[in-house]
């Protein structure tokens, strides 16, 4: 279990860290408030995604498997209708930039993946190893 708090710290903080960085270059690339305030708002609602999946996945393991499948495919579209809402509110309003939404409701998936791609060192031998029969 504290394995698990310490992987999603450790992607909290690797968002965080990125979304940074994507307002730095946006405000020096841009110089637009309406994206700082998209990736803003993007990134928030995905991490509060993030910890709500990992809240979700927790609990449906104590439960009876039709239950937690159950329960996890309500939780799913939950947060399907909330990132949903979110992009009609970044649309909708002109203080929002929807790009900036998108690129902030992916932040997490994309540390995600550059935390797991990164971590193994044997993905990359494997990439450059030569296959011969």
């Amino acid at each position: 279990m504290e394995e698990v708090k310490a992987l999603e710290r450790q992607i909290i903080r690797g968002t965080i860290v990125l979304v940074s960085a994507m307002i730095i270059i946006s405000v020096v690339v841009f110089r637009s408030v309406p994206i700082v305030v998209g990736l803003v708002f993007g990134s928030m609602i995905a991490l509060l995604n993030f910890v709500e999946l990992s809240r979700t996945l927790q609990r449906a393991v104590h439960k009876a498997p039709e239950k937690a499948s159950a329960y996890t495919t309500f939780k799913y579209f939950i947060r399907f209708a909330i990132m949903a809402i979110v992009l009609y509110i970044a649309a909708v309003n002109d203080y929002i930039d929807l790009l900036g939404a998108i690129f902030g409701l992916l932040s997490v998936k994309l540390v995600v993946y550059m935390t797991h791609l990164f971590s193994d060192r044997q993905f990359f031998k494997k990439i450059f190893e030569r296959k011969e029969e």
